[in-house]
C-alpha cells in the first residue's frame, strides 16, 4: 500500500484531484477496492486531497475560456459534488460576459458582417459553452437570428 499512497503523492503534487478523479487514475493499478478507498479516505483526514480544492483549481484554469455550460460538464467528468459544483457555477455565471467577451475579441476581434460569418461566430461560442444569452451580448443582437 506504501507504493500505492506514494503514486497517489506524486499525482496530488503535480495538480488537485477529485476523490473520483484519483480513484480513476489509481484503479489502473489496484487490484482491491478496498485498499484504495482507505487510502482515499486517509489522503482526505490529512488533507492531501479535497475535492473543494480540486473544483476551485478547474473553475480558475477553465473560467476565462470556457461558459457555464461547459463547466459544469468539466465538473461533471471531475465528479465534483453537486452542490458544490452549483455553488461554484453561481459565481462563474457572475463573469460569463466578460469572459465571453474576452473569448470573441482573441479569436474575432471584429462584429460579423454577414449571416454565415455570425453563424460561424455564434458556433464557436457554443462549443465554449457559453449560454446563448450571452452569445447574443457579446455579438451585439438580440438573438433573432438564432430563432431566440
Amino acid at each position: 500500500m506504501t507504493t500505492l499512497r506514494e503514486r497517489a503523492l506524486r499525482l496530488l503534487a503535480r495538480r488537485e484531484y477529485t476523490r473520483h478523479g484519483l480513484a480513476l487514475r489509481l484503479k489502473q493499478e489496484v487490484a482491491a477496492c478496498v485498499d484504495l478507498e482507505a487510502l482515499l479516505d486517509q489522503l482526505e483526514r490529512q488533507g492531501y486531497l479535497s475535492d473543494q480544492r480540486a473544483a476551485e483549481a478547474l473553475l480558475r484554469k477553465h473560467a476565462e475560456r470556457h461558459g457555464v455550460l461547459r463547466l459544469r460538464q468539466d465538473f461533471q467528468q471531475q465528479g465534483v459534488p453537486a452542490a458544490l459544483a452549483a455553488s461554484l457555477l453561481e459565481e462563474a455565471r457572475a463573469h460569463e460576459l466578460k469572459a465571453g467577451q474576452a473569448v470573441w475579441a482573441r479569436k474575432f476581434g471584429q462584429f460579423p458582417e454577414t449571416a454565415a460569418d455570425r453563424a460561424r461566430q455564434m458556433r464557436y461560442l457554443t462549443n465554449r459553452g457559453f449560454s446563448r444569452s450571452t452569445i447574443a451580448a457579446v455579438l451585439g443582437g438580440d438573438g433573432e437570428e438564432d430563432g431566440e
